[in-house]
This record gives structure tokens, C-alpha cells and sequence, in this order.
């Protein structure tokens, strides 16, 4: 199976076509250096374009949710109570899994150009004689977890060299972002790439989370550090 197959679960990548190859496409998912602006890359990105368009457009939730359905990854389903408000922005989509019971508020970007560190040691499951493997999805959001308004997910970085990141021609790479279960984001948080956030957790609004969160904290500021924690009875306590 590539790493195509493995990414992408229910919404496939579009098949190159002639003067398109997945070089870039294997080099991002392997969270190497890439060439963004990569025809077959632009291409997936305006054919997810043209879906977020519709959706954003669309002012009932049930029927924006079917078509969420169909740009991103949602573990319940149709019936798995996520909300996605709009204006929605991302740039694949179909890296993106959602738990059940989620709510993103308004204005949300999730910049979701990011490799996995197991993508060439996928997950595998054996039930019998069958081997299965398990997608891999590379932007989480746990059950039961709300992100307040214009909060945002940055994946790419780019090289600090100006010589080296040359405008639109220069490489960039990426690292997975995770967040888990029972955690609320307020309003203009952004996370960084690379971050895991435990289960749990609250980030104040307007922070920015540069490091790994353990579980039940509360974090703010920028950077984002710990200014309480939560014990196991729901006591929140000095860190």
C-alpha cells in the first residue's frame, strides 16, 4: 500500500494526470522538504478549494455537515455531533480527523500541510489471518473537544534563510499537530507545528502553544505556559 493509500481514507487524492507526478505529494506526507507550489499539489488544493467554497456558502449546518463529510475525516460520521462553523479554512482537508461531540466556532484555519512520524511504520491490526491497517490521520482533534472562534493550526515551516526560502520557489515541511480529548481552545488561539496537546486541557484565548501540553492543564500566553492544573476530581489547583 503507499503512502497515498494510507494517508487518505475516504477522500482519495485525484489521479496525475499528464505533466503531474506525486513526488512532492511523498516527500510532504514523509514530512521531508517539498516543493509547495507542485502542479499536482496546486491541483489538490484547488479541487478542496472548490468544496470549501460550497460549504462555506451553505448556511444549513446538517447539510454543511454532509458535505464536510466529503473534505474531511469525521470518525462519527454523519451522526457524530461535530460542528464546524463557518467561514472553515484548510488547505487538504483529508488529513484532518474529527472525534465525536466537537464544536469549532467560527473563522477557524487549520493549515494542514503535515507528514506523520509513523507514516512508514503504519498501524497494523491482526484479526486472524487479516492484516489491516489503520489510516493514518495527521491532524486530530479528540471527542468532546471545542476550539473557539479564529483560533488557528499552523503545520508548514519554512527555512529561515531568505536565500534558501526564495519566495514561492523555496522548500518548506511540516510536523503533525494533536489535540485530545475534552479540551477547550478559546477564541485566537494558535498552535505551532509539531504540538500535542493532552487530554483535558484549556488554552486560554489568544495563545500561543509552542511546546507539548500534559494532560488536564491550563495553559496561556505567549509562548503558552502552565497556570493551573486539574485534578482527577475536577479541582483546579496552583502548578
Amino acid at each position: 500500500m503507499s503512502s497515498i493509500d494510507v494517508l487518505f481514507s475516504k477522500v482519495k487524492p485525484p489521479t496525475p494526470v499528464e505533466g503531474e507526478d506525486t513526488t512532492q505529494f511523498e516527500l510532504m506526507v514523509a514530512g521531508k522538504p517539498y516543493l509547495a507550489m507542485d502542479k499536482y499539489l496546486c491541483r489538490i488544493r484547488d479541487e478542496q478549494a472548490e468544496k470549501l467554497c460550497q460549504i462555506n456558502q451553505t448556511r444549513s449546518m446538517e447539510e454543511r455537515m454532509k458535505l464536510y463529510a466529503d473534505l474531511v475525516n469525521l470518525r462519527g460520521g454523519e451522526e457524530g455531533n461535530v460542528i464546524i462553523n463557518i467561514p472553515f479554512t484548510c488547505e487538504y482537508g483529508s488529513t484532518i480527523t474529527f472525534g465525536r461531540d466537537i464544536y469549532v466556532g467560527h473563522n477557524c484555519q487549520f493549515f494542514d500541510v503535515c507528514p506523520s512520524k509513523l507514516l512508514s511504520y503504519p498501524h497494523i491490526c491482526i484479526i486472524g489471518l487479516c492484516l489491516l491497517i489503520e489510516p493514518l490521520y495527521l491532524v486530530t482533534i479528540g471527542d468532546r473537544t471545542m476550539i473557539g472562534p479564529n483560533c488557528q493550526l499552523y503545520t508548514p515551516a519554512h527555512p529561515l534563510s531568505p536565500e534558501e526560502r526564495n519566495g514561492l520557489t523555496g522548500p518548506e515541511w511540516a510536523k503533525p499537530i494533536t489535540i485530545g480529548k475534552d479540551c477547550w481552545l478559546g477564541g485566537g488561539v494558535i498552535i505551532v507545528p509539531g504540538v500535542t496537546i493532552g487530554d483535558g486541557v484549556t488554552v486560554g484565548a489568544g495563545s500561543v502553544v509552542t511546546k507539548d501540553v500534559p494532560n488536564r492543564c491550563v495553559v496561556a500566553g505567549n509562548p503558552a505556559r502552565i497556570v493551573k492544573r486539574i485534578k482527577e476530581d475536577g479541582t483546579v489547583v496552583a502548578p
